[in-house]
């Protein structure tokens, strides 16, 4: 309620006067947000139809070239080209200012082998010799808009005057998978030919390929496939130029053939490294050496073969215990621990590989971490090792521990995991001297049993061999 003062006059109290003030602010911020967006819309429109227009303006100048010059080009940033294919007077990429705004132009021209008269990859009456049908021009007209960043996209398709004229080209052919065999779609590639002065880029189809009829023929076409979120894939040159033995070399390119190179490429994942004891608890500044992933070629002259990945460090755990990788591919990895470190036994590798300790997996698109996994060797503990009693000794993976003792009092079950090892105790305390008694058992084996004398000050080890029954 307002006060009335001396004249009868009803006035604002501090509240009401603060609560209008508060209304005006929120409608005058409501109305500057709208005129805002308002503006940023506006902005959009006009830029959007400068580009239209530009896009319009690139594709009847390029009707208007004779059809050999219908291809591009773009600088090799020593004074010469670099060309397409088809190559032609095509800038790649251009930057234009108009109407305003600045607005990037890419152009992309392709021969299309159109299946009415067969392909190149057809059989017998299918099978087109000439796979150079007509060329296929895509303009894409793009800008940083006020609101996001927007392109324009125009295609248009150019035909020969008369009839198909032979030529001394071949089909480049490109196809990308994933680790499945499912197409990669909208993945880039790019070929590079010094010989040829080829260096472009398109993108695969709803098939995972891209194809190039009308590839000059050469031997030193280089590949790189990639796309955002996956780990790509490229060949390399031979051996020694490469200080390894490629397993994707260079791809030559034969006239009047169709040349093919299949790419695999997963999804990038993020691998962490992590060095902590037999309880969880993390040790800092542990040196270690990865390696593993793509692979890439083999050793020379190694025999037996030996692998060559794209990836390989030696580095030390940080302060926390763990040193990330993000973006790495999937595949095997090798994780090499120094041994024992100062107070602590080097144990294992968790998760491993039972048959090829020392290596760990990576799928495709996922978030491991990989442990190195330490025992503290000054206090009362136990490591069991559980293995088969046949000649190969191999670890039992799933097997149960049981150790238990009336005094001092203690009773606590541990599974193995796939190094066959046990650690007790499973948490903190850590193991009182005295005389504990375990039982092991496993699937398909018959029950051990044993007792061991703890001495409390320090880890202990005992193996185990169970028989098969």
């Amino acid at each position: 309620m307002g006060r009335r003062g001396r004249n009868g006059k009803r006035g604002f109290t501090l509240v009401e006067a603060l609560f209008f003030l508060f209304l005006f602010s929120v409608i005058a911020l409501t109305f500057y947000q709208l005129f805002t967006l308002g503006t940023k819309r506006i902005l959009d429109v006009r830029r959007k139809l400068g580009a239209t227009a530009l896009a319009s303006e690139r594709m009847e100048t390029i009707r208007s070239l004779p059809y050999a010059s219908i291809g591009t080009k773009k600088s090799n940033g020593v004074g010469g080209w670099d060309y397409g294919i088809p190559a032609g007077d095509i800038l790649e990429t251009e930057s234009i200012v108009k109407a305003g705004g600045t607005y990037s132009v890419h152009t992309i021209a392709q021969y299309v082998d159109d299946p009415f008269d067969g392909t190149a990859s057809g059989s017998g009456s299918s099978h087109d010799t000439i796979p150079t049908d007509y060329k296929r021009v895509r303009i894409e007209v793009s800008w940083a808009g006020a609101e996001n960043d927007q392109s324009v996209v125009t295609w248009g398709s150019f035909s020969p005057v008369g009839v198909e004229q032979p030529s001394n080209t071949g089909v480049f052919s490109v196809n990308v998978a994933d680790p499945s065999g499912a197409p990669i779609q909208d993945a880039d590639v790019r070929i590079v030919s010094a010989i040829n002065n080829v260096d472009l880029t398109a993108q695969t189809d709803v098939f995972g390929n891209q194809s190039w009829p009308g590839t000059p023929p050469g031997t030193d076409y280089m590949i790189y496939v990639s796309k955002s979120g996956y780990y790509g894939a490229q060949t390399y040159p031979a051996y020694p130029t490469s200080v390894f033995s490629p397993l994707d070399l260079p791809m030559s390119v034969i006239a009047a053939a169709v040349n093919q190179k299949s790419f695999s490429m997963g999804r990038s994942s993020n691998v962490t490294i992590r060095s902590e004891d037999a309880l969880g608890t993390a040790i800092p500044s542990v040196a270690f050496t990865l390696s593993g992933g793509r692979q890439v070629g083999n050793k020379p002259n190694a025999s037996p073969l030996e692998a060559v990945y794209d990836f390989s460090v030696s580095e030390t755990t940080g302060s926390d215990g763990q040193k990330a990788y993000a973006g790495r591919s999937y595949g095997r990895y090798a994780l090499a621990a120094p041994g024992d470190v100062s107070g602590y036994r080097f144990l294992r590798l968790d998760p491993g590989i039972k048959s090829v300790p020392g290596f760990f997996d990576v799928a495709a698109g996922t978030d491991l971490t990989e442990k190195m996994v330490f025992a503290k060797t000054s206090i009362g503990s136990v490591l069991f090792s559980v293995k088969h009693d046949g000649g190969s000794g191999d670890a039992v993976e799933n097997a149960t521990v049981h150790l238990q003792s009336a005094t001092p009092m203690y009773d606590v079950t541990v599974t193995t995991g796939v190094s066959g090892q046990a650690y007790f105790p499973s948490a903190l305390p850590a193991l009182a001297a005295g005389t504990y008694q375990y039982q092991v058992s496993a699937d398909g084996f018959a029950q051990a049993t044993g007792t061991i004398v703890v001495t409390g000050t320090a880890l202990q080890d005992q193996l185990v061999t169970l028989t098969a029954q």
